[in-house]
This record gives structure tokens, C-alpha cells and sequence, in this order.
């Protein structure tokens, strides 16, 4: 028996959610409970969830009971066949293995150096004492981040045309119809509406390949610290190098999965201490006593506990991803409910981050939360979880203490406004309305 849900038609259901999906999970949570049944034009049953139990029966579930590749696949035609978030079971595993090195350890130490002096150029070019929306700085910042540290990009001409073609990709892929369950899997790059799209895509894809053909043939590869680099010494179980199609599918997930994810969390983050002198202050004096005068390096970022804590708080207050999702191809057993193969299972972030028993006054900005304790991998879940987490965590939390904490110790930032920042729909993820409109007042000058 499938949990409780509203009783109105599927076109109605998918149509509510659409239209307000916040809204509406979170009405139909208050009515029906922490686990409800929607019925969706298109997708069959498809349970929503917020408990960290029942969160962690799907993360630890059986590979071959859960699969997450094919809840992603109207992404297929854009990120490739290779992609990590389109792939189930062991090729899922495999791809995986292949991509993890670059992004563990001490090897984070190595982009540090580009994160500050990129976030230092950008600070620069802002503009003064008037209001503008902090996430398209953000955004140029984080964008460029990816392609020098990921890409292994190094001169400006190239880095620009990247930039704006990749930038002209993503915006003219954005469509409602894109999310439609009746349009999953099929090729929307052959449509009309999407011709344009296409031209971008082969342009971008083209761009990649013949960057992997260089730096196949760069005679000091070895010594590079970039991404890409490093795929290119990876190797499947039978000694086979990536093809150029895997790297290809590779960087362009990384990409689009990192780098719009950042700027929209540093931009939150930004906002809920602006909106929050008394955390702001704090976050300020723990940079004083970490880093004072000198030159941020790896030894400070580890320190900042403080601003690392404000960061995952944002991250909870305001989930950039509201829902992740599972197709069951066999039975799953939750607390309450044993769900059966076809239904979809999601746990909606979105629900869990603001639940009472989880987080006493989930609504208040706290970053003494993640202070006093870990985060419950099931209860804050900003990077999904379980095997399929995002592999670039590591990667996005290091970029996101390292920009914001030289930020914060140069610019002198203030709301543009005292009304509450609305999130709305942006791509798959929620995003601030109006970009969090920001007056920067001063620039001091670099401790270094």
C-alpha cells in the first residue's frame, strides 16, 4: 500500500507542483505526513520522504534495487552517455572510481592558490555604492574556477570563449518542458525549439575534444595539478586510458554540476550573513584571529571552522537542490510502507532540512549547529548521499570557505534591501530571486 496523497487528478497534481512546487510539498507534507504519494502526468506513483530513516533505507538500498541514473535521464542527451549521473549499478561504480582521485585529500591544497587570485581579479571589477545581483559575480567567479582547476584552462581569449559559449549552452537548454516525465529520454537537441541549443553543444563539445587532444600530447602533463590532467593518467580495471568521449562526458558533468551549484550557495551563504550582524561579526573575527595579516593559504582554510559551519547552515536553510530521486526496479521497505518496483522514491531535501525534531527552529540561520555536531548524512543532504553523493563535495566546500573567506576579508557588503530573499526555479535548482542584490560600500586593500 503506497502512502497517502491528494486524491485530485495526475495533470492537477503536476500542475500544482510546477506552479509552486515549495508550496505544495510542504502543504502536502503538513496534510499527509512525513511519507506522500503524488501521482505525476507521465511518471506513475512517486513517494516523497523526509525522514532520516527512511532517507538512509534509500542510500544504503541494493544497487540493483535502486537506481538513480534513470531518474536523470532527460539529461543524457546533454552530459553523454558516460556521465556518472546517468549510469546505474557497476558502470556507475566505475566511472565513479575513475573520477574520485583529483578530488580527495590534500589535493584540494592545489587549487587554493587559483581560487584566491581569481575571487581578488573579480572583486576588483565589481561595481560601487550601487545595487547589483551578487550571483552573477558569483557565477563569472565560480564558472572561471572550474575551467582553470578542472579544464586546466590558463589564457584569458580562451577561458572567455569558454565561458561564453558553455554560459549560451546551459541558458538556451532551460525550458519547463525539459522536466516533464513525458519528454524524459527523448533527444530534445534534434527539436526545433532546441536548434540552437544544438549549434552551442557541437561548438562546446568540440572545444573539449580538441583541448583533450592537447593536453594528450602536452609534454608536461605529469607536472600539471589540473583535473583533466589527472583523468588522463587514470585507467579502467583492465589498463585501458578514458577515451575521449568518457573525458569529454567527465568534464562536462563536473562543470555543470559545480559551478552554477557554488555560486547560488556562496550567494546564499553571502546573504544570510548580510541579513545577520551578529553572524557576520563572528564569522569576521574568527578570519582576524586565523588569518590576520598574512596570505590565506591551505594552513588558515582548515581553521575556519566558524565559516564552515555558516556555510552548511546556508546549505540547509536554503537547499539549492529541493529533491533527489530513485526508480525502484525491485521492492524497498520503508518504516511504514513497502513501496514496489516502478514507483519512484524521493527524498525531498526540502522537507528534511526544516523539520522540527531535526533542527530545533528550523527557520532561524544557526551556524552553532554544525558547531556542536556533524551532520546526520541523512538529515542534511545538500550533496545528496550515500554512494551516489556528489563526488566534487569536498571540491565545492574548500572553493566556497577559500572565495568567501577572501571576500569577507576585503569587501565591505550590504543588502540592497530589507525584504526577505524569495527562491524560485532555476534550471533543476532553487535559486535567489533578483540574484541577492548587493551595494558593495568598500574594497580594503589586500593583506598580502
Amino acid at each position: 500500500m503506497l502512502p497517502p496523497g491528494p486524491r485530485l487528478p495526475g495533470p492537477v497534481q503536476t500542475a500544482l507542483y510546477l506552479s509552486q512546487p515549495l508550496h505544495y510539498l510542504r502543504r502536502w507534507h503538513q496534510q499527509y505526513g512525513e511519507a506522500f504519494t503524488l501521482r505525476m502526468a507521465g511518471a506513475g506513483n512517486m513517494v516523497f520522504i523526509s525522514s532520516p530513516q527512511d532517507i538512509k533505507r534509500v542510500f544504503t538500498a541494493p544497487m540493483e534495487v535502486v537506481h538513480a541514473g534513470e531518474s536523470n535521464s532527460l539529461l543524457r542527451p546533454f552530459l553523454g552517455p558516460h556521465s556518472v549521473v546517468i549510469l546505474d549499478e557497476w558502470d556507475h561504480v566505475r566511472q565513479r572510481r575513475l573520477l574520485l582521485p583529483p578530488f580527495q585529500g590534500e589535493r584540494m591544497q592545489a587549487y587554493a592558490k587559483v581560487m584566491r587570485e581569481v575571487t581578488h581579479a573579480s572583486l576588483v571589477r565589481w561595481p560601487r555604492a550601487r545595487p547589483f545581483p551578487l550571483l552573477d559575480v558569483m557565477t563569472e567567479i565560480t564558472l572561471e574556477l572550474m575551467l582553470r582547476n578542472v579544464f586546466g584552462l590558463e589564457t584569458p581569449g580562451e577561458i572567455a570563449a569558454f565561458s561564453r559559449d558553455f554560459s549560451s549552452l546551459v541558458d538556451s537548454t532551460t525550458s519547463p518542458l525539459r522536466m516533464l516525465p513525458s519528454l524524459i529520454g527523448m533527444d530534445l537537441f534534434t527539436l526545433m525549439p532546441w536548434a540552437r541549443a544544438s549549434r552551442l553543444k557541437k561548438r562546446v563539445d568540440a572545444a573539449i575534444y580538441s583541448l583533450v587532444a592537447r593536453r594528450r600530447a602536452e609534454p608536461r602533463r605529469p607536472e600539471r595539478t589540473d583535473v583533466l590532467s589527472m583523468l588522463l593518467e587514470s585507467t579502467h580495471e583492465d589498463g585501458r586510458p578514458m577515451s575521449d568521449q568518457e573525458l569529454r562526458d567527465a568534464l562536462l558533468t563536473l562543470i555543470v554540476a559545480g559551478y552554477e551549484t557554488s555560486a547560488i550557495g556562496l550567494s546564499f551563504t553571502v546573504e544570510r550573513l548580510l541579513a545577520e550582524p551578529r553572524t557576520l561579526a563572528r564569522v569576521h573575527e574568527e578570519l582576524e584571529r586565523v588569518v590576520g595579516d598574512d596570505e590565506l593559504g591551505p594552513e588558515h582554510i582548515e581553521r575556519l571552522e566558524y565559516l564552515e559551519a555558516a556555510i552548511k547552515e546556508a546549505l540547509r536553510v536554503r537547499p539549492l537542490v529541493p529533491l533527489i530521486s530513485r526508480q525502484l526496479k525491485g521492492p524497498l521497505e520503508l518504516t511504514h510502507y513497502t513501496l514496489s518496483a516502478g514507483v519512484t522514491v524521493l527524498p525531498a531535501i526540502v522537507l528534511t532540512h526544516f523539520r522540527e525534531d531535526l533542527y530545533p527552529e528550523p527557520e532561524r540561520f544557526k551556524p552553532e549547529r554544525f558547531l556542536e555536531q556533524k551532520p546526520d548524512p541523512y538529515a542534511w543532504l545538500p550533496f545528496g548521499g550515500g554512494a551516489r553523493r556528489c563526488l566534487g563535495m569536498a571540491f565545492a566546500m574548500y572553493e566556497m570557505k577559500v572565495v568567501l573567506a577572501t571576500l569577507l576579508g576585503r569587501a565591505k557588503l550590504r543588502l540592497a534591501s530589507s525584504e526577505p530573499v524569495r527562491m524560485i526555479n532555476r534550471h533543476i535548482m532553487l535559486a535567489p530571486a533578483g540574484g541577492v542584490p548587493v551595494v558593495l560600500d568598500e574594497v580594503r586593500a589586500r593583506r598580502d
